[in-house]
């Protein structure tokens, strides 16, 4: 009977799996469509939809047409390589992208990278040539 249990921690050892390396979850980030326009600031994650908040300016022309309104009078140009805030409504399920004339919106607010302070909040359009989604996960500092 002793050697019975004697047996018990070899045989659980044995029935335990081995631990392989993991990769820490990252956060997943908005994807845009076929027509390379995004259409929601909000990601599905484990715990319901999460806002995306950080985007990059990556406009080829590297100055990125920043209106009052979709399609209005540009009121400020955001350069390539800035990052901006998504400027998302006060209801919990508000969205900071909107449908406007010939596609989609991103309402931002842009911090200048020089530190000349904050510009008004304003829209760009929501599409992959222009603006890029960064997760949450590489915003923090290590």
């Amino acid at each position: 009977m002793n050697r019975m249990f004697a047996l018990i921690p070899a045989a659980i050892a044995l029935l335990i799996p081995f631990a392989a390396p993991t990769h820490a979850q990252v956060a997943d980030v908005p994807v845009a469509n076929q027509a390379g326009d995004f259409t929601t600031a909000r990601v599905m994650g484990n715990r319901g939809y999460y806002r995306n908040t950080h985007w990059l300016v990556v406009d080829p022309s590297r100055s990125l047409n920043c209106r009052a309104t979709p399609n209005g009078k540009v009121s400020t140009r955001l350069s390539s390589g800035w990052i901006v805030t998504a400027a998302f409504p006060d209801s919990k399920d508000g969205d900071a992208i909107i449908t406007g004339p010939n596609g989609t919106w991103l309402r931002v607010i842009a911090t200048d990278p020089l530190g000349a302070g904050k510009r008004p909040a304003c829209l760009v359009r929501a599409n992959r040539r222009y603006i890029a989604p960064i997760s949450i996960d590489y915003m923090r500092e290590r």
